[in-house]
């Protein structure tokens, strides 16, 4: 049975003035739709975000949609859905005195779940996302068939940072988990993705203790090597190729009529479902194998 705000109202789950509010225990996380990763920064946000509340302090809207069976998911306000929650049970005065239950003002959000996903990469009331979630972010618009320029226009980003997030999202847990760690940086980290492959950890790992012996905490550029010229223009000639060709990069083990018996390795796919044959050491191979057989064809 598809749920509606009319039937909040009329179960009395929801209640309007000027705005709609809704019971706090009618809210809900919906399983895996978060973007952000549990940390020491997420818990100290929440608190400082509890405290607030408790103090008195005011909170925008949470944007919701409506579930079937009852009640709201979160769209956007995780933070401040879990602040609320800590808040009450530590006796912030948030229930009404007269009913005893605590109303959220909440916003009904339209759209659909490639929607929601962009609106949480793009919520300015949240704490800003880490390069890591929003890559998760990217990956997640990317399954519903959206190409690089697609998924920037609907962030505000261009398609070259989407193709740089996309390459640390499909880059191997050691490399993110360095990105989380403020051992690297997202560009850096993503530029070894995608020169080196699943390899980028073991290198990234070894410019780490080289930045370490020199006395820096970090992979800095003077430690990861330069980038010359020539080979700056060839990955640029390589990005061109994938925005003109619609193509997305995709990595895991296959096997096709170049790979009979299976391998590991990148290669590229289109819009349209089509896929490169065979499987290559890096994605840089595998773009370039494309461009070949393009100007060859």
């Amino acid at each position: 049975m598809t749920n509606s705000i009319r039937k909040m109202l009329e179960s009395k789950e929801a209640k309007r003035a000027d705005a709609v509010h809704v019971q706090y225990e009618s809210l809900h996380i919906e399983p895996g739709f978060n973007l952000r990763e549990a940390g020491p920064d997420l818990e100290e946000s929440i608190e400082a975000l509890t405290q607030h509340i408790m103090d008195g302090g005011k909170f925008p809207p949470l944007e919701v949609r409506l579930r079937d069976d009852g009640g709201a998911y979160v769209v956007d306000g995780h933070r401040r859905h879990a602040a609320i929650g800590r808040a009450l049970e530590r006796g912030a005065p948030l229930r009404n005195p007269t009913d005893g239950k605590a109303w959220i003002h909440v916003v009904v959000f339209e759209g659909n779940d490639a929607d929601r996903i962009a609106r949480i990469i793009t919520s300015a009331a949240n704490k800003p996302l880490t390069a890591v979630e929003i890559a998760e972010g990217y990956k997640r618009l990317r399954a519903f068939n959206w190409t690089p320029a697609q998924i920037g226009k609907k962030v505000g980003k261009t398609a070259e940072h989407v193709l740089q997030l996309l390459a640390l999202g499909d880059a191997g847990s050691d490399v993110r988990q360095m990105v989380s760690a403020g051992e690297v940086s997202a560009t850096l980290a993503a530029k070894a993705a995608r020169k080196h492959g699943e390899k980028a950890g073991e290198v990234l790992g070894e410019q780490l203790q080289t930045a370490r012996a020199q006395g820096k905490g970090r992979v800095t550029p003077s430690t990861s090597g330069k980038t010359s010229a020539s080979e700056a223009r060839t990955d640029s000639k390589r990005l061109d190729f994938l925005l003109i060709e619609s193509a997305r990069i995709r990595f895991g083990k296959r096997s096709d009529q170049a790979t009979p018996e299976g391998q590991q390795g990148y290669w590229l796919e289109w819009v349209g479902g089509t896929t490169q044959p065979g499987v290559f050491e890096t994605a840089r191979l595998a773009i370039d194998a494309a461009i070949k057989q393009q100007i060859t064809t």
